[in-house]
């Protein structure tokens, strides 16, 4: 017996619609709005490309998926991949702690208008989606054991799909155990410079979910114990974890606590931007002498404690980098696409700011963490005067949520180059309605350029 197998089976095999409160279908719509938006603005990245030049058709067309952002079908996990890649390419899409649940949402997007699924099922299976992954980033505290977000992303995402399926519990058990003994990715794809593998380990992890749902639902049996068995997850990494339990009260669903982006970084350097921003109205840039970055602990770890971070050669690290981010956004104002090119990155007059920076772990930051994010910036000029910038949940963070209507100028904004105006506004509109879609299909299509 594995109680956590069995929770998220039962959760999976059993959550509709009508079970969800106000805030999670709020969320979850939200979200698939925001990945969506971040998919088709990372349409061309090099990533999908290189998905799309391998993926093949489908052994049976039941076994097909929908490419992001145009018509053509391919083999469903070879098309999550390609979907997972386009929605985590920009680095702008929602995160929690340790990971980006809608990395998963590859796979839903893969099968959902092949099934026919109606907007009410594809929120509930993203749902299902998101507080697996939560969970699992809450109490297991992978990231910290140096394992990477692609074990919970693949688990959710397998258990969403047995969802959006209609998959019968056995079945839905059989593809989460299968999911989870098999994927197990380490977090090296997030350290030192990183590389194009830091956009795709998670839809490697999507695609290895859809074939793991596949072989569940064609009749493939999986370990009975992945999670608190023997050689299981708590027996061989994590030790004992005590799950918050599943249930259909508002304070029951995690979802909303997954963060909107505001900004094309990583969610750790948010608060770093508006602190800049703040920052560049007080002083002159080109006066700054040292500046001191008091941040937590996952701040530090993921973007201001390898010497890689000082010297970003590629876009991948460049969007992780504190130093450089803090010194982009000094000079410009905001940070955008354009600070992730090569020659903005490589740009050798820029290193002297970034070396102006120190970062430092503040003990009470690192206690509220991750209820609570914050972030401290002191500068000091030439003549030995400080300036100091504070943010507390910056934009997107569950206590501090974007609009609707600035989630609309995101989507818009991301979707405009693909599709042109007119057909991002029909899209938008569809999407901002999915719950009322008996069929998601048209919206699908609505996300494809002329």
């Amino acid at each position: 017996m594995d109680p956590i197998l069995n929770s998220f089976a039962e959760f999976a095999s059993t959550l509709s619609y009508r079970d969800l409160p106000a805030n999670a279908v709020k969320a979850g719509k939200e979200r698939l709005l925001d990945a969506l938006g971040c998919a088709l603005g990372a349409y061309d990245c090099e990533t999908a490309t290189l998905g799309r030049s391998l993926a093949g058709p489908a052994a049976r067309p039941e076994l097909g998926g929908r490419l992001l952002g145009s018509r053509e079908l391919a083999a469903a996990d070879a098309a999550a991949f390609v979907n997972s890649c386009m929605i985590r390419d920009l680095d702008f899409n929602d995160t929690y702690p340790g990971g980006h649940p809608s990395d998963s949402l590859g796979a839903h997007f893969a099968v959902a208008p092949q099934i026919g699924a109606s907007g009410e099922r594809l929120i509930a299976a993203t749902v299902v989606a998101y507080e697996i992954f939560i969970r699992l980033q809450m109490k297991a505290q992978l990231r910290e054991k140096g394992w990477d977000q692609g074990f919970g992303i693949s688990v959710g995402a397998a258990a969403g799909l047995a969802n959006l399926m209609g998959l019968s519990r056995d079945v839905a058990q059989h593809a989460i155990a299968i999911t989870a003994v098999a994927n197990m990715p380490m977090r090296a794809s997030r350290a030192g410079q990183l590389s194009m593998w830091k956009g795709a380990a998670t839809a490697y992890a999507v695609r290895n979910a859809v074939f793991g749902v596949q072989l569940a639902a064609g009749g493939m049996t999986g370990p009975e114990a992945p999670f608190s068995g023997r050689h299981g997850l708590t027996d061989l990494i994590s030790g004992p974890i005590e799950l918050p339990p599943f249930g259909t009260a508002p304070e029951n669903f995690f979802i909303p606590r997954a963060k909107i982006k505001f900004w094309p970084v990583v969610y750790n350097m948010q608060a770093l931007v508006w602190a800049a921003i703040d920052l560049r109205k007080q002083v002159d840039v080109e006066m700054i002498e040292s500046i001191d970055v008091e941040t937590y602990w996952s701040a530090w770890h993921e973007s201001g404690s390898e010497p890689a971070k000082w010297d970003p050669t590629t876009r991948e690290t460049a969007d992780h980098s504190l130093p450089y981010i803090l010194a982009w956004t000094l000079r410009h104002g905001l940070i955008d696409h354009h600070a992730f090119v090569p020659e903005a990155y490589l740009d050798p007059s820029i290193r002297p700011l970034m070396n102006c920076v120190t970062v430092r772990i503040d003990d009470a930051f690192e206690k509220d963490f991750p209820r609570v994010v914050h972030m401290r910036v002191t500068a000091k000029d030439h003549a030995g005067k400080t300036y100091q910038a504070y943010v507390m949940n910056p934009l997107g963070h569950e206590d501090n949520p974007v609009s609707a209507a600035e989630l609309a100028t995101k989507f818009l904004r991301l979707a405009e180059p693909r599709l042109g105006k007119n057909r991002a506004a029909s899209a938008l509109e569809l999407w901002q309605n999915i719950d009322r879609a008996a069929n998601v299909k048209p919206a699908f299509d609505a996300a494809v350029g002329s």
